[in-house]
């Protein structure tokens, strides 16, 4: 008799816990084409208005940023980290970043760091400093000309800066 409980009691759990792990925007959407086949109208608008609460706030709710691709917004930012599943896949580098792969801008700034590493101030907003062990001596733009650069991904999520009309990369990292 007590294992025929129990199991009856696991049985309702997976049931119960299967419809909590669905998408919520889902089943709003399925609620509401539910209520869209009534023919009754005042039985029709109790079920919307029964509904729409669940869909607004199924809206609401912070979208997962995870599966977002790179924007050239946030194109050089670091991801939020996101834990490692499997054992084999521990200590291995994250994987490429889908979307955008590189940007050209023109550089409006350039400095140099009191250890003489490059700044670049893009026209984009973004802000690229040469890494410290980088060891390319950067030199500023000719007077009176604009330097135009392209910042790509690299390996094992670096950044590569190049010079148009230059040869050469820079190891680059983002600060804003």
């Amino acid at each position: 008799m007590r294992k025929s409980v129990y199991l009856l009691l696991a049985a309702c759990a997976a049931i119960v816990a299967v419809p909590a792990r669905a998408d919520a925007v889902r089943d709003a959407l399925i609620e509401l084409a539910k209520c869209a086949d009534i023919a009754d109208a005042a039985a029709r608008l109790k079920c919307f208005d029964a509904a729409a609460p669940r869909a607004k706030s199924a809206l609401a709710a912070p979208a997962d940023k995870s599966k977002e691709a790179v924007t050239p917004e946030t194109f050089g930012l670091p991801s939020p980290a996101k834990p490692v599943q499997k054992t084999e896949d521990f200590g291995k580098p994250p994987p490429e970043p889908q979307g955008i792969t590189e940007i050209t801008s023109t550089v409006l700034e350039f400095a140099k760091t009191p250890y003489g590493k490059a700044v670049f101030i893009l026209d984009n907003g973004q802000v690229w400093r040469q890494l410290d062990a980088d060891s390319t001596n950067v030199l500023p733009a000719p007077p009176g000309t604009k330097m135009k650069v392209t910042v790509e991904v690299g390996f094992f999520g670096s950044y590569n800066l190049t010079i148009e009309g230059r040869n050469g990369l820079i190891k680059v990292t983002r600060l804003k």
